[in-house]
């Protein structure tokens, strides 16, 4: 069986990551948004506007691994002490 555990120092009470997974994902829907609904309409069709949004959804999701992880391990360990 597959483990998720997050690399030490990194963990929340459980030892998971899947609150990063939350914030990554609430960080790549913004501009993502944006570009697909109000930016990319105007410049490309709708079949090019989808492409670069696939495209970017990727790109945008492992560019924004560690620094989902540090704000959740971050929050995870203030929501812990309050």
């Amino acid at each position: 069986m597959a483990e998720y555990r997050a690399k030490p120092g990194q963990e929340d009470r459980d030892g998971e990551m899947t609150g990063a997974i939350t914030f990554n994902m609430t960080f790549v829907m913004v501009p993502l948004i944006v570009w697909c609904v109000f930016l990319g309409p105007i410049w490309f069709d709708v079949r090019t506007t989808l492409l670069i949004g696939v495209g970017l959804s990727i790109a945008l999701s492992i560019a924004g691994i560690p620094i989902s992880r540090r704000l959740w391990a971050r929050f995870s360990d203030w929501s812990d002490r309050i």
